[in-house]
């Protein structure tokens, strides 16, 4: 039928009809290059399909042929667009091969649909990230320098920075107000004291908090391989996002890396992108961050009591100090004051996130 033969005729390059006709004119190409002033060499490369129809030769075409000039146009249109689609497709499969791991995800939390084909993920994907192919996730340098980026042995680049588009992605639908570092400081205390509340309650609250002080906050899980905890990134000197996943899905984790990006916001470290793990500013937003949870005066009051404190005075001092015991745990843990595993299953608490009606939940 007739939509399968301007299938085919797409398929085929505009050179394949000038050799056709040369052979029904019986004329060499050489003949036909001194006939229409088409360089020996630009006929040869068009017919043996090495070469493009420029509109120059296809004006000397149809002036010799007796045809339109769009004639020849059209067949080298046809035959361009041909090539990009399948180049499109290849393009759409090395896509697919990325994001089809982490299909589960994607799901449960609302990017893609169950009945999405596989090009319409990707082309999802590809929108919510901002790049026209997803491949160009796989590069180290894609949103930050590569010494700001976890050791390459443990890294997954393509993890990293699509947990990070996606972050950037949810940021930007925030209205926010310009950055108040004194109105952030202020609220410390206040966030502080949310560290006992259940995350229903907490989360909404914290949001609200922080989008007052200039930041737009976004909670995301969890992205297998992508090693991150957490973001900050200033899309001015006065719009900032700090972005935290629910990595390890614990309690301690999730409020350290929560104040260890805070104390990034606070410090005022404003390249382009800062991912929690290595270099000074990491080491010197660590640092605020723990003095922020627990204050060094009490924390070096307490851990000079006992060379190993123990379950009972480990809850009595976050009691005191009015956060959970786990974030004391945590720090002495860290610390290498307590080894790892002990009274973590008495002390440890676990903070999962869901999707609800669109927004992400504790």
């Amino acid at each position: 039928n007739l939509v399968n033969i301007m299938e085919n005729i797409r398929r085929i390059h505009p050179g394949v009809f000038i050799k056709d006709l040369l052979e029904s004119y019986k004329m060499t190409s050489k003949e036909l290059s001194i006939r229409t002033g088409i360089s020996e060499r630009t006929l040869s490369a068009i017919i043996n399909e090495n070469g493009r129809i420029t509109f120059d030769v296809a004006y000397k075409l149809s002036l010799f042929f007796d045809t339109s000039i769009n004639y020849w146009v059209i067949l080298q249109a046809q035959y361009d667009m041909f090539i990009v689609m399948q180049s499109k497709q290849k393009e759409i499969d090395e896509d697919w091969k990325l994001v089809k791991p982490i299909k589960p995800y994607l799901l449960d939390f609302g990017y893609i649909s169950s009945d999405d084909t596989k090009e319409e993920v990707v082309n999802k994907c590809r929108k919510v990230c901002g790049v026209n192919n997803l491949t160009l996730l796989k590069e180290k340098d894609t949103f930050v320098n590569l010494k700001e980026q976890h050791n390459e042995s443990d890294n997954d680049c393509f993890s990293q920075n699509f947990w990070i588009s996606l972050a950037i992605n949810e940021a930007r639908k925030k209205n926010g107000i310009p950055y108040d570092k004194k109105k952030l400081n202020e609220s410390i205390p206040v966030i502080r004291k949310m560290t006992r509340k259940d995350p229903k309650d907490f989360l909404p609250r914290l949001e609200k908090i922080l989008s007052n002080c200039g930041i737009s906050f976004v909670l995301l899980p969890y992205l297998p391989k992508s090693n991150l905890y957490g973001a900050t990134k200033w899309f001015s000197k006065d719009n900032v996002m700090l972005a935290i996943s629910n990595r390890g899905a614990k309690a301690d984790l999730f409020w350290f890396s929560l104040f260890h990006e805070i104390s990034h916001v606070l410090m005022e470290h404003r390249r382009e992108m800062l991912l929690n793990s290595e270099g000074n500013e990491d080491d010197e937003a660590d640092v605020m961050a723990a003095n922020m949870l627990i204050p060094e005066k009490k924390w070096k009051e307490f851990i000079d009591k006992e060379k190993e404190p123990s379950y009972e005075n480990i809850v009595m001092f976050a009691d005191d100090i009015g956060v959970l015991p786990c974030i004391v745990l945590g720090r002495l843990n860290k610390e290498k004051i307590i080894p790892y595993g002990k009274y973590s299953r008495l002390l440890n608490v676990s903070y999962t996130i869901k999707m609800v009606n669109g927004t992400i939940k504790g």
